[in-house]
């Protein structure tokens, strides 16, 4: 990851004509994706299913890799603590490997009933190849709590530490989702987020990556389904955090928009000083005792 510059990128890179036919080709990708929405709703967090056996494997044991990485470079160990998970997507695996890491017990957290229907082989596939142990599945110390209001205050359990990857741009109320991990993450606790803050439409992704700033709030709006990137900028996350009384928080941009592909913004989103970010990962630590709680 690298520490991103403040200052916004140019998107006079690209002559008036591309920013208009980008600002249509983005309209009709939001209008499939809310008609895809619509008839078959949520059901591929990753751009392949769990058919792909191995690739999906390789990609939990990435991620937790990632974690375990990302709070090693803060002094955080695993040893011991108990993990809440954000958004968990289709399977578990991620748990298993971060219990093989030191973790004591593993909580995936999401809205979608997905990762309840992984097959037992995606599981016994992983304990073959030495990346997770299933028993941890059927004792309890790995598991999945579904709740479609997405209300992190009612799981009744604490924390040491929160990880989420690509989850928290869709979810309905960013601000409310951290305020109410402030009740079940314990003194002294961590949370690493990673966000993804663009165009989630797979095809203009890769050639206009911040299309979904082009739209003024009430078009945006006009077009939104459950799971619609919310559009949340990191200098709101930095100050959500900050208001509940999380301290050391660090904002590390991991992708930089490149001049050339700069999309033309809604004035809502002009004058971003963080403009030019593809996706950045947050730490927090919550203070070592209780003290006040909310805003400072």
């Amino acid at each position: 990851m690298q520490e991103a510059s403040t200052a916004p990128r140019n998107a006079a890179a690209r002559p008036a004509w591309a920013h208009a036919a980008w600002f249509a080709a983005g309209l009709g990708f939001l209008a499939l994706a809310k008609a895809r929405h619509l008839l078959s709703g949520y059901t591929r967090p990753k751009p392949f299913g769990l058919d792909q056996t191995d690739r999906c494997i390789d990609y939990a044991v990435g991620l937790g890799a990632m974690y375990v990485a990302g709070l090693r470079r803060r002094g955080v160990e695993l040893a011991g603590r108990e993990v809440l998970e954000l958004g968990p997507g289709s399977d578990l695996g991620v748990g298993l490997h971060l219990l093989r890491q030191g973790a004591a017990r593993y909580l995936g957290f999401d809205r979608h009933d997905l990762a309840s229907h992984a097959p037992a082989a995606y599981y016994e596939r992983m304990a073959e190849r030495g990346l997770g142990d299933p028993q941890a599945l059927r004792d309890g110390r790995v598991a999945l709590a579904v709740d479609e209001r997405f209300d992190v205050a009612a799981l009744g359990r604490r924390f040491d530490v929160v990880v989420s990857n690509a989850a928290f741009e869709h979810f309905d109320d960013v601000g409310r989702t951290i305020k109410q991990l402030g009740e079940v993450v314990r003194p002294g606790g961590v949370a690493l987020i990673a966000v993804d803050l663009q165009t989630h439409s797979r095809w203009i992704r890769e050639r206009d990556p911040n299309n979904i700033y082009r739209y003024p709030p009430g078009l945006y709006r006009a077009l939104a389904f459950p799971g619609q990137p919310n559009r949340v900028r990191p200098a709101a996350y930095r100050a959500f955090f900050e208001q509940q009384g999380w301290l050391d928080v660090q904002l590390v941009a991991n992708d930089l928009l490149a001049p050339a592909r700069a999309a033309k913004p809604a004035a809502a989103f002009c004058g971003d000083a963080q403009a030019d970010w593809l996706s950045f990962t947050l730490f927090a630590r919550r203070p070592a005792a209780e003290g006040r709680a909310g805003a400072r």
